[in-house]
């Protein structure tokens, strides 16, 4: 298979994020409309089979049955050193027997023996990894292997521990280099995962992991518990890609009690996650996936999380190998690359590129009020969302002196913890409650610090911005400033709130001062930090390190020095 041969050359992979709705009762888990799936389906594994896509995936629980089966017996299926790996709509033992003796002539299809009783579940969770190899005679043939879920998820009710029929093995496939592996886990098999050892040793070395899922909580505890005991080791012995592919937000489920449909107001949680030394940071790798709707972040374990828009879609990439054995010259560390976003076009019936960038929630934040709007008025255009995390950085004062704090894997929203929230002011898809309440209080504070650049008496070093005309926005010229005005020099000033600690206040102050003093290499420092007070008066903090000598009204010579 492509992608496990240990090359420079990187492999094409192609995934589904579907948005449903989906069906749940005794008798199969699936999408609720089977024909509509099926379409989408079809669809898919066609333009997968034209494109010669060497990495093709479904999440959990979605490929239509009669997809698969006319894939198997003559339709679309993967060329030779290419492999499919896709989730499929609940199967009962019946069905498999019936596809397997459908699929005779055609494909072979294997299976482990299930040795459970009948009473024990109604229906399997299968992922069917579909690929060719060639016979005794060296003809090519088409194999559909089937691996189910070990491990019920958890629900208030115990609904699917009590319909689930379980498998018992977990499949690896090695490249024929001995170097690279690829394995799945369904869902809820992380959790008995997320606590051996032993397996998590074997599914991390060198491996591409792909965990399918339909999960309302991708990122509760135990569901990324095996992520974080693997980011957790040694980066030698971990290095894998896992991939986490999970339905798209706002999945309504329905089942046959004839109740009304539950809204499982989700995220999507899909996402890519890469080690340290294999992916860009640079930012014109990083602003063309974030444009096509893959954005990225920095695990606190020293990991890259590339993060898949939420909605529908399908998404194509460029995906550098696990392991390159070779000249280290040729070696490709960019990480994934998205290369398409492809949305359903349902009068077509195909899959069709996007080129429009998609919406995280950022456009409804910023027309929230004419206070915001005027306050990004320079941010709303710019394509390169980093820039406008990066002003709005600044503006809400520099927590580090570190000259390269606007790099893209040190910028402080970039950062997410072991709980995977992600806080980034132009990414409002995370639903978490606390980092939603601090991405306001950050747009807040840019809102506050616009008005008060218009309004207020500006202290000497930054007088010539005031009457208006100010602009908050950020330069990679001028990488530690963010208000600008025709005419004057760049500025770094922040607000910090109502009533900050004075300690916070003084220690943002000097890492705004030092910033732009190593910058302007002794030249003058425009540097401003201000705060209100609890009676709602606007102070500015008296920098020891900047003296004011001279101030003639349009420029303004300071003394800087050292603490």
């Amino acid at each position: 298979m492509a992608l496990l041969q240990a090359s420079h050359q990187s492999y094409r992979a192609l995934l589904l994020q579907p948005s449903g709705p989906i069906y749940a009762d005794t008798q199969r888990i699936g999408p609720l409309n089977l024909a509509g799936a099926a379409a989408q389906a079809d669809a898919f594994l066609t333009l997968a089979a034209q494109r010669g896509d060497q990495l093709v995936v479904t999440p959990e629980y979605f490929l239509p049955v009669i997809s698969l089966a006319k894939a198997a017996q003559g339709g679309p299926f993967p060329a030779e050193g290419a492999i499919w790996v896709l989730g499929c709509e609940s199967m009962t033992p019946t069905q498999l027997a019936s596809f397997k003796k459908d699929c005779a002539g055609h494909c072979d299809v294997i299976y482990e023996e299930d040795p459970a009783p009948a009473v024990q579940g109604n229906y399997f969770d299968p992922v069917a990894y579909c690929f060719v190899t060639r016979d005794a005679d060296n003809n090519f043939q088409r194999v559909v292997l089937f691996q189910f879920k070990t491990a019920p998820s958890r629900d208030e009710h115990g609904f699917e521990n009590k319909q689930l029929r379980c498998g018992r093995a977990v499949y690896r496939f090695q490249g024929k280099d001995g170097y690279i592996k690829l394995s799945t886990i369904i869902c809820s098999d992380a959790l008995d995962l997320g606590e051996d050892a032993a397996a998590i040793k074997k599914l991390s070395d060198r491996t591409v992991l792909i965990h399918i899922q339909l999960n309302p909580k991708p990122k509760q505890t135990d569901y990324r518990r095996y992520r974080n005991e693997v980011f957790r080791r040694s980066p030698v012995t971990t290095d894998c890609d896992i991939i986490c592919l999970n339905w798209a937000q706002n999945i309504v489920q329905h089942d046959a009690s004839g109740q009304a449909p539950h809204e499982w107001k989700n995220e999507s949680g899909s996402a890519w996650y890469v080690p340290e030394r294999r992916c860009s940071v640079k930012d014109d790798e990083v602003a063309s996936n974030e444009a096509k709707g893959l954005y990225y972040t920095r695990h606190e374990k020293k990991r890259h999380v590339l993060h898949f828009h939420y909605d529908e879609a399908v998404f194509a990439l460029t995906v550098p190998k696990v392991l390159q054995d070779g000249a280290a010259v040729q070696d490709v560390l960019i990480g994934p690359q998205l290369d398409s976003r492809l949305t359903w076009n349902a009068d077509a019936c195909t899959w069709q590129e996007n080129a429009n960038c998609p919406e995280t929630g950022w456009g409804a934040i910023i027309n929230a009020s004419p206070e915001v709007t005027a306050a990004f008025q320079s941010l709303t255009d710019i394509k390169n969302r980093l820039h406008i995390e990066r002003a709005i950085s600044l503006s809400c004062g520099p927590h580090t002196m570190k000259e390269q704090w606007h790099r893209v894997d040190n910028l402080d929203v970039c950062r997410i913890p072991e709980t995977e929230v992600v806080g980034r002011a132009t990414l409002q898809l995370d639903r978490d409650t606390a980092a939603s309440e601090e991405r306001q209080k950050r747009i807040s504070r840019v809102t506050v610090l616009g008005h008060i650049l218009q309004t207020a008496t500006l202290p000497p070093q930054i007088k010539d911005l005031a009457g208006g005309g100010t602009s908050i926005s950020w330069s990679p010229q001028s990488p530690n400033t963010n208000v600008t005005k025709a005419g004057a020099r760049p500025a770094l000033v922040a607000y910090l709130g109502e009533s900050p600690p004075l300690d916070v206040v003084k220690t943002i102050s000097e890492n705004a001062f030092e910033l732009l003093r190593r910058e302007n290499k002794g030249n003058e420092t425009r540097v401003a930090i201000c705060y209100r007070s609890v009676a709602g008066e606007t102070k500015f903090f008296d920098i020891k390190q900047q003296v004011q000598f001279t101030y003639d009204g349009s420029s303004m010579a300071s003394i800087t020095g050292e603490q």
